[in-house]
């Protein structure tokens, strides 16, 4: 495993997978215009393009122009954009394509959604998550047949990739289209865009070389809209008006199962109820996650009606669970002991994420008060990566951007990249069953729950800054930064 991928994977903290739609297609309310042009970080030198290497900031704006074939709702389900309808037979999908134009005039055809497939599987922010797929054939001027490598439930998530026109990699089928006039950028409202007409023409585009950049424009209020990553951990924006938008990382803490205790499901399993995930995240992370129980995210429709562990601390089930793997308490009944030793454990967190670190303070203390001495050791980024690498740890504070159809090869295959301290067969198998759609989601969730192999936190967020002035609807998040964008206004 190379020093590269596991930064890659363990501090994805820039928008990764499916920052592309607007929700284009939906009806709003919005009527008339608003003369007063909202103003958003833009970086001239980047082309707006959502294939090429660029910073967030173009990312972000990269939504407003190119469309997917479905996006992904607040619920994680996918909703059709520019696809019509689709079917899905074993190992293909095949989408037939709505009639829509891109800002040119000119039609998206099943070419165009090929050559934005193949672009998007030679980035890197799309090729680990369109890996799965062996290939995209044209079936016609508006059908598109996507082959699968094997069998994945949860594939057509994945098909929220931008469609770009293959003539021109900066013409997309969103609500505006990149204007440039005298070195000076902006975008303009799409005509050919069949939505309601936004209230906002023409958005302003402010020069940022970076998110630095931006968060500097924001303070001195040269910008309206601010997507700030919080990747480093520190808020650096201030803002009267904010969201919190729900990225697709999931924090957790990991657990090398190879070792001592660790080794017993039931010491797992005492852990795990030691832990108040919804406190972590409401107080500790400042509000900035979404408490999970499972590595999957807590409101995504499939999980509606899923048992699993509470994100809420048990300390009676805890201590039962600390018996049954033959732990017992000092006569004081303050510390946690093992053939009567006293229970050390060390938690190893990157020293340069002020989050995790707080995140990590956080589990520590609440380790202490079951009776447990916890070593925590802020490492430099290399040092801790290095750490996690040779499995030199008893726990540490992760991170991983998990992909739309909430893929988990990361943890649960052969080098994919997160798999530190895991070896548990029962939960590898039933995962690669669930994959291939020969296991429940319940029953995935049920042998997780019981195993352990890890302790999910919460979804992290980002911080959105916005100008007072500006009326926004729909909730964001790293799947739609620009809900209903026709009805925002100043």
């Amino acid at each position: 495993m190379t020093m590269r991928k596991l930064t890659a994977l363990l501090l994805a903290g820039i928008l990764l997978f499916s920052l592309s739609a607007c929700s284009g297609k939906q009806q709003g309310s919005g009527a008339g215009t608003d003369a007063r042009a909202m103003r958003l970080p833009f970086t001239a030198q980047e082309a707006i393009d959502p294939y090429a290497e660029q910073n967030g900031c173009n990312l972000v704006l990269s939504e407003l122009v190119f469309e997917p074939l479905f996006y992904i709702d607040d619920a994680r389900r996918p909703v059709n954009q520019l696809a019509k309808n689709y079917i899905e037979e074993d190992k293909t999908i095949t989408v037939t394509l709505a009639q829509t134009s891109f800002s040119d005039g000119s039609a998206v055809t099943s070419e165009d959604v090929i050559f934005s497939f193949n672009r998007a599987r030679q980035s890197s922010r799309y090729k680990s998550a369109l890996s799965v797929f062996e290939s995209a054939q044209s079936k016609g001027s508006d059908v598109v047949r996507f082959t699968l490598l094997s069998k994945n439930v949860y594939a057509l998530n994945l098909l929220s990739f931008p469609i770009i026109s293959q003539k021109n990699n900066r013409i997309g089928s969103g609500y505006y289209a990149l204007q440039e006039s005298e070195g000076k950028y902006s975008l303009v409202y799409n005509k050919n865009h069949e939505g309601e007409r936004p209230r906002f023409e023409t958005i302003e585009l402010v020069e940022c070389a970076d998110e630095a950049a931006a968060i500097k424009a924001f303070n001195a209020d040269t910008v309206d809209y601010l997507f700030e990553s919080l990747s480093d951990g520190n808020v650096r924006a201030s803002a009267i008006q904010s969201q919190k938008a729900k990225l697709n990382n999931l924090l957790f803490v990991g657990i090398n199962s190879k070792k001592g205790l660790l080794k017993n499901k039931a010491f797992r399993n005492a852990l795990n109820h030691c832990i108040n995930q919804s406190e972590l995240c409401e107080t500790t992370l400042e509000g900035f996650a979404v408490a999970t129980a499972t590595p999957f995210d807590a409101q995504w429709s499939e999980m509606g009606s899923i048992v699993a562990n509470s994100v809420l601390s048990n300390s009676k089930q805890a201590k039962a669970a600390f018996k049954a793997a033959g732990c017992s308490y000092d006569k004081m009944g303050i510390n946690l002991l093992a053939d009567e030793k006293q229970i050390t454990l060390n938690l190893i967190v990157n020293a340069a994420n002020n989050m995790k670190i707080a995140l990590a303070e956080g589990i520590k203390t609440r380790l202490i008060s079951f009776g447990i001495s916890v070593e925590l050791k802020k490492m430099p980024f290399d040092e801790y990566s290095k750490a996690i690498e040779n499995e030199n740890f008893d726990l540490y504070i992760g991170e991983v951007a998990i992909p739309n159809d909430f893929n988990l090869d990361c943890f649960f295959a052969a080098g994919g990249g997160a798999d530190f301290g895991i070896d548990i067969t029962t939960v590898q198998k039933t995962y690669l069953q669930f994959k291939g759609g020969n296991a429940t989601l319940q029953d995935f969730v049920s042998v997780f729950c019981e195993e352990n192999p890890l302790i999910p936190i919460g979804y992290r967020c980002a911080n959105v800054c916005l100008n007072p002035d500006l009326h926004v609807a729909g909730t964001i998040s790293e799947n739609i930064a620009f809900p209903q964008i026709w009805e925002w206004s100043k």
